[in-house]
């Protein structure tokens, strides 16, 4: 399961009617918009939340995959049909964009730092971001994970077509992916790193820490179980990595900020200090330099 924010605005009446979402296959250029495109990956059981003029007014489920209509004429499109469930309370989100900031991506973002939204139809919805989405949503008994895998099988089987049940219906699946997805990340990256930290060697398997480098705000469900997309770090390192604070070289040198240079003592640190790192890591490690890295 995915999920997806689709920027309606003045569609969103008539695509709710229709019980679709849709989009043209090209604009009057004769190019395809990527955020158009992304309607031809829809699938039967992803989850969307449908933003107009500033808020978040329904979310949704897709019914079947989606397919084309109308190809090869002026009037092609790819279509998806979609059970909306209104809100009975909008979500501003510039009510609440610090939050949602924290789990936006840097490329196709469908929000601007103000809260305002970007042009485009559909943007993909991480699952961090869209359990963000769930908790401002509600203020449900059923965010407790524990409670919430007791009734989910009970709740599945009555099929309530109400908004509640498609939120625990939602949450449950998000948490189980994340849950399957880092459960997976960190056993390839033990495997990968021999069980220790890649930087000062520790093996104790509870300090261990599987750290993206290319984070999952910014990820594809391949990239997320990649070996190549991480290091195997221990705590404190983990913290200093996913904070930017220090980076790897595409050969695995490590490079440090210039605010912990003084104190790299204290932290296990050398200047040049290398890691065993093989070619794939490449362009990872890139990655985290350009985007996440805070400067030398």
């Amino acid at each position: 399961m995915n999920s997806y924010i689709v920027m309606q605005g003045e569609t969103y009446r008539e695509e709710k009617r229709l019980g679709i979402v849709r989009a043209p296959m090209k604009d009057k250029s004769g190019t395809t918009p990527h955020s158009w495109e992304r309607v031809k990956s829809l699938q039967k059981g992803d989850r969307t939340f449908h933003y107009v003029r500033g808020a978040l007014v329904a979310v949704g489920t897709i019914q079947e995959d989606a397919r084309e209509q109308a190809a090869g004429t002026p009037q092609a499109e790819w279509i998806a049909p979609c059970e909306y469930l209104e809100l009975d309370d909008p979500l501003e989100i510039a009510s609440c964009i610090k939050m949602v900031a924290e789990h936006l991506p840097i490329k196709y973002s469908a929000f601007q730092p103000d809260g305002n939204g970007n042009s485009g139809y559909v943007y993909p919805c991480n699952e961090a971001l869209a359990l963000v989405f769930l908790e401002l949503l509600s203020s449900s008994k059923w965010r407790n994970i524990e409670q919430l895998e007791f009734v989910y099988d009970a709740v599945r089987e009555e099929k309530y077509n109400s908004l509640t049940a498609w939120m625990m219906d939602s949450e449950y699946l998000l948490r189980r992916k994340f849950r399957d997805f880092k459960r997976q990340f960190k056993a390839v990256q033990l495997e990968r790193w021999g069980n220790k930290c890649a930087l000062c060697s520790l093996d104790n398997p509870a300090l261990l820490k599987a750290a993206y480098s290319k984070p999952w705000k910014d990820s594809t469900d391949a990239e997320r179980v990649n070996p190549a997309n991480g290091v195997l770090l221990c705590a404190n390192h983990a913290a200093l990595y996913e904070s930017g604070q220090i980076s790897f070289t595409g050969v695995g040198t490590l490079r440090m900020s210039a605010a912990i240079q003084p104190q790299a003592s204290h932290y296990g640190l050398k200047k040049n200090m290398r890691i065993a790192a093989k070619d794939s890591n490449t362009a990872f490690f890139r990655w985290h330099r350009n985007n996440f890295f805070v400067g030398e």
